[in-house]
């Protein structure tokens, strides 16, 4: 009788082992990103669709700062309208789960260090000018 008990807590073991390994996880912040390094994010409030927020210390001489810095007036030179700042915040009423998985997507990238750069729902910590430029193009409508 023990060995019947010992041997159906192994396989339900390996039953929910096995279900777990499996299932989709919710707010997994290691999503498959695209080919060009970005991945779906939950966008900021107050930033507008098309435009390209990117996020550094302000007035710092660091080099994360003056890569944002150069990032931005390559941008601006181009063309493609960029908006700095150096924080951000959510306005969700009751968020659904996609979106908290998202938010916690979005908060991974700024803390994979600056500039963190968010374009039409995708974001990526420290791209290039020409990573911004095609995903800018890629998602923009109108």
């Amino acid at each position: 009788m023990r060995w019947w008990t010992l041997l159906l807590v192994v396989a339900g073991l390996a039953g929910a082992y096995n279900w777990w390994s499996k299932r989709a996880p919710a707010a997994d912040i290691a999503v498959a990103a695209e080919a060009d390094g970005f991945i779906p994010v939950e966008m900021p409030s107050g930033i507008p669709r098309n435009m390209v927020l990117v996020l550094a210390p302000p007035n710092c001489p660091s080099e994360q700062a003056q890569r944002a810095e150069a990032l931005i007036r390559e941008l601006t030179d181009i063309g493609i309208p960029v908006k700095r700042g150096s924080s951000f915040s959510f306005d969700l009423e009751n968020p659904s789960r996609e979106q908290r998985a998202a938010v916690d997507r979005t908060v991974a990238v700024f803390k994979q260090g600056a500039p963190a750069v968010f374009i039409n729902g995708m974001g990526m910590s420290n791209p290039s000018t020409s990573q911004v430029v095609a995903v800018y193009r890629s998602t923009r409508r109108g």
